[in-house]
C-alpha cells in the first residue's frame, strides 16, 4: 500500500468543461447587469484550445446596447467599417471579464446608423 498523492494535471476534456462553466458564469454576469437586454450571448470553448473560452454578446442594430454594456463592464466602444465591400457600421467593444475575453458588438443598419448620425 502506497501513501504517495499524485496530482494529475486536468484531461482535455476537463480543462474544456472548466472552460465552458468560466465562460457561462461570465454570459450569466453581463446578462444580469447589462442595461439593454441582448439578442444573443454566446459561450465557446473549442476542443483544440480547451483553455480559451470566450463569450460574444451581439446587440441587433443597437449602438446603444454595445455603448451600454461596455460603460457598465469598463470597455471602449469603437466603430468601424464592417468590410471593404459593406461599409455598415460595426460597432465593437472587447473587455475581459473573470478571465474570460468577451466580444460585444452591433452590425447597424445603413439608414438607421445614417439617422443616428444626423441626429447627434
Amino acid at each position: 500500500m502506497s501513501t504517495q498523492i499524485t496530482d494529475r494535471p486536468p484531461t482535455a476534456d476537463e480543462t474544456q468543461r472548466r472552460g465552458h462553466m468560466a465562460a457561462l458564469a461570465v454570459a450569466e454576469q453581463i446578462v444580469t447587469l447589462s442595461p439593454i437586454v441582448p439578442n444573443d450571448v454566446t459561450v465557446t470553448c473549442h476542443p483544440f484550445a480547451p483553455d480559451a473560452p470566450r463569450v460574444d454578446v451581439y446587440f441587433h442594430h443597437s449602438r446603444e446596447g454595445v455603448e451600454a454594456l461596455a460603460e457598465a463592464l469598463g470597455g471602449t466602444v469603437s466603430t468601424r467599417p464592417h468590410r471593404n465591400e459593406d461599409p455598415r457600421p460595426h460597432v465593437s467593444a472587447s473587455v475581459v471579464v473573470s478571465s474570460v475575453p468577451v466580444k460585444v458588438w452591433s452590425l447597424l443598419d445603413g439608414v438607421a446608423a445614417q439617422d443616428a448620425a444626423v441626429a447627434a
